[in-house]
């Protein structure tokens, strides 16, 4: 695949997690409710975004959901990414806590707030890196 492809491909990836954070920031606005369901937005997002920048570098990914694991291979090819490693432990507890009823109890408005807030560093850190 030419870089050409790369790029339209890792376009794809970020458009759809714009519209995800775009949902997300819109229901924390406007709803006043559905926080767990933000936070898992909020971990959707920056997955993609990740797996957007590998995409953009040629980089082959596991198809998983752990955003860590995703962005120690980020880190492989900029290494400022490691800054973000307790950040992307919160954010990955959203795919299962949001989706599963297990013994975590759900996400309020500041776990919503704070899932945002990771969201938008991470991939306003991305935006400028690519």
């Amino acid at each position: 695949m030419g870089q050409q492809n790369n790029k339209k491909l890792a376009q794809e990836w970020f458009d759809i997690a714009d519209n995800e954070l775009g949902f997300a920031r819109a229901g924390f606005k406007e709803l006043e409710s559905f926080y767990p369901q933000i936070c898992f937005q909020c971990q959707q997002a920056v997955e993609k975004y990740l797996k957007g920048f590998l995409v953009y570098h040629k980089r082959k990914f596991p198809k998983i959901h752990d955003l860590t694991q995703l962005l120690k291979l980020c880190a492989k090819i900029d290494k400022n990414f490691l800054k973000f490693l307790e950040k992307t432990d919160t954010l990955s507890q959203y795919y299962l806590v949001s989706r599963y009823p297990i013994e975590y109890p759900p996400a309020k408005k500041e776990q919503a707030k704070e899932a945002l807030n990771i969201a938008e560093d991470i991939i306003n850190f991305i935006k400028v890196n690519l």
